[in-house]
């Protein structure tokens, strides 16, 4: 998957690709940075199918690393920063990861679970530095169809979650599916404020991403933030809960 990011940014490099708030990354810089994270997963010492996990509330860095991972070959645990010590910890522990990236404000949680050892970065002036000191070309790792990409975990309405693994392949089928049954155009717009540790900001903002349009970050439900980019922003696919 990571190579059909890499030809699409290559294609409309100038584009914006992810936009959050007043911040917008274009095709190339998205293409620039998550090359400069893979290179950095890569030089620590990441496999092909070693794990990342990410405990963060949705922003444009969540999208990066995904993106990072596919061109890596590593997998990416979404972590849901929601859940209690018992079930985080549990989650972690499951996919044993061998790096963490972390918002700073959510590490101290991490810091109670008595993880395993592992790597941490945490977003903002760290994770700029990892990104500032790596190689900015494309990875030379081999990647297979089949190989995991995405782990997302299931609510635990029978126990304790389960992590879900989704492959590369599976990820674009469902990228193609989503672009079909719903007739999203190529270069469209997609809203993603639901939580990216959910099917429901992650599948579509690949998709969206792998088809040349553009993801508008939103961290939670903010009716305000959202309504003013559904009037400023045409889309074919707008979610919603029917809570909201």
């Amino acid at each position: 998957m990571g190579r059909l990011f890499h030809s699409r940014a290559g294609v409309n490099p100038v584009h914006a690709a992810v936009v959050e708030g007043e911040r917008i990354v274009t095709y190339a810089e998205l293409e620039d940075r998550t090359s400069r994270l893979a290179n950095y997963m890569i030089d620590l010492g990441l496999e092909r199918g070693d794990r990342v996990g990410i405990f963060a509330r949705n922003c444009a860095e969540y999208v990066e690393v995904e993106l990072a991972a596919a061109k890596a070959g590593v997998i990416v645990a979404a972590l849901n920063w929601r859940l209690g010590d018992r079930e985080l910890g549990h989650c972690a522990r499951l996919v044993e990861p061998k790096l963490i990236i972390s918002q700073g404000d959510l590490s101290g949680t991490l810091d109670r679970l008595g993880l395993p050892e592992h790597k941490r970065i945490i977003l903002g002036d760290d994770y700029e530095a990892c990104l500032a000191e790596a190689n900015k070309d494309y990875p030379d790792i081999s990647v297979e169809p089949e190989d995991g990409l995405v782990i997302l975990y299931t609510s635990g309405t029978t126990g304790l979650p389960k992590g879900a693994l989704i492959s590369h392949r599976a990820m674009i089928a469902r990228a193609m599916c989503f672009a079909s049954e719903m007739e999203v155009p190529i270069g469209d717009y997609f809203v993603a404020w639901a939580p990216f540790y959910h099917m429901a900001s992650t599948d579509q903002s690949i998709a969206i991403l792998l088809r040349g349009g553009t993801v508008h970050v939103v961290e939670g439900y903010q009716p305000d933030i959202l309504i003013d980019i559904i009037e400023r922003v045409p889309m074919r696919l707008f979610v919603l809960l029917p809570a909201w």
